[in-house]
């Protein structure tokens, strides 16, 4: 018994294999008759097309030239001499304005400025001795908008049809520009180290990427016949749907951002002046941007990709790109700051009875001597002095020093005086050479300062005296 159910089942599985092989080779037999009849279509196309322009007929000859095109994915007709006949008709002359690579000043703008932000969201992660942690997060801000205009680039210069695995290769950042802009901005000001929970602003793009995986894992073939618009999806795959989620995006967290950034200009003591300036300057460029994506997701949505509203917001991403660019290499610590390993500060300050409020209040205090009376200047300043001007102990002023700025006293005081050398090295109205200057901010020996100044900006004096000289 045993034996012919054994015989039963192995004849079902054979004959499984054999209707399974069938249907294989009759798909297969299907699909070489349906790829016969779109060759000889294609050439059907191409024949009549090349016919009609010779006898002058344009409408037929542009008509069937766009049959064959989308049919088959070669552009290469595009520049057969056959349609010299009627090289000036309107509609053949569209056809290649849509079709055939241009690359004009406008793409060389955005392929520039794209390469220079992916250089500079690198160059942001090398840097030592800062806070990796803001670094990441304004670099991966600077990267993702470099390959947004990369993408521009690709799509305006008709490159995305020679490039077809390109399809889409900006969207899967559609839902991050508002969050990693938001925790950039908390970081800074903040000193806010991530918790699980966080995750959850991940959400967004990780279903975009979940309902993308079958058009990014279709093949090169497959990916033109969707930006030709014959393929399986729309040429713009749930492009309301993701225009919508962007703008909601992008105005909650520049809300929640703009929140971040007054709170801090009104009660910074962690940033310096410069640092509000660098943020408040991201923060308009930022709104510029979300007010013009808004404008431009409504024209895209119609189809219109070249509208004012698409030129201000590519503008406004490449004014980002060169802008953090700039600081990053001008004077990276407003734009990061420094970090250096307080774990034993915060143990040691950990049984404080240093109040919240009494902290905050010690911490304003100490903002206002440094900033409006400039003890820094004080060559022989010493932490006790510090601590006598503020009405406190030697251990409070330390720990206000550590958990506001962090930083160490001495680390403090050499950022204030750097920051104000740079000042006077940008203007110099008096003439003033290096040691002057390095006397008038504090130092007492020139190696000191020039040690200082490096650390801080990446930069010695001179160096910097001359980049100032070449932008000027």
């Amino acid at each position: 018994m045993r034996v012919i159910k054994t015989i039963f089942k192995t004849a079902l599985l054979f004959l499984l294999l054999v209707s399974v092989s069938g249907s294989i080779y009759a798909s297969a037999d299907d699909q070489d008759l349906a790829n016969d009849t779109q060759i000889k279509q294609a050439a059907t196309y191409k024949r009549i097309s090349l016919d009609a322009a010779k006898e002058g007929n344009a409408e037929i000859a542009v008509e069937n030239l766009e049959n064959y095109i989308l049919a088959t994915g070669d552009f290469s007709l595009l520049s057969n001499s056959g349609y010299e006949y009627i090289y000036d008709d309107a509609g053949l002359l569209a056809l290649k304005d849509k079709y055939e690579v241009k690359f004009n000043l406008s793409s060389f703008f955005y392929l520039y400025v794209g390469l220079i932000g992916i250089f500079i969201a690198i160059i942001l992660n090398l840097r030592r001795k800062t806070d990796r942690l803001a670094n990441g997060l304004i670099g991966l801000f600077v990267f993702m908008h470099s390959i947004f205009l990369i993408h521009t680039m690709l799509f305006v210069s008709n490159y995305t049809y020679e490039i077809p695995h390109s399809q889409n290769i900006s969207t899967v950042f559609s839902f991050l520009y508002g969050p990693v802009l938001y925790f950039y901005f908390k970081r800074i000001t903040e000193n806010y180290k991530f918790k699980k929970i966080d995750l959850v602003h991940l959400l967004p793009t990780i279903g975009f990427i979940i309902v993308f995986i079958p058009i990014y894992s279709l093949s090169a073939a497959e990916k033109l016949d969707i930006m030709l618009g014959v393929g399986a999806y729309e040429q713009h795959p749930y492009l309301e749907e993701i225009a919508i989620i962007k703008i909601i995006s992008l105005f909650v967290y520049g809300y929640f951002t703009l929140r971040l950034y007054r709170k801090n200009a009104k009660n910074s003591a962690v940033t310096s002046p410069k640092k509000v300036k660098l943020q408040r300057m991201i923060m308009i460029i930022h709104t510029v941007y979300a007010i013009s994506y808004l404008l431009y997701g409504i024209n895209f949505m119609k189809d219109d990709f070249q509208s004012a509203a698409s030129s201000v917001q590519f503008l406004a991403m490449s004014l980002m790109v060169l802008y953090v660019g700039y600081i990053a290499y001008a004077n990276p610590q407003v734009l990061v700051g420094t970090v250096q390993a307080l774990k034993k500060e915060i143990v040691k300050y950990k049984n404080s009875g240093l109040t919240t409020s009494f902290s905050t209040e010690l911490k304003e205090e100490l903002v206002k001597l440094l900033e409006e009376e400039k003890v820094y200047r004080q060559n022989t300043i010493k932490l006790e002095t510090i601590a006598e001007r503020l009405g406190t102990t030697r251990h409070n002023a330390s720990q206000v020093i550590n958990e506001h700025f962090g930083l160490n006293f001495f680390e403090l005081i050499n950022k204030y005086r750097v920051e104000e050398a740079m000042e006077l090295l940008r203007s110099n109205k008096d003439n003033l050479n290096i040691i002057d200057i390095a006397y008038e901010v504090g130092y007492n020996n020139k190696v000191t300062f020039n040690k200082s100044f490096k650390r801080f900006s990446n930069l010695t004096p001179s160096q910097f005296m001359k980049m100032e000289r070449s932008i000027a």
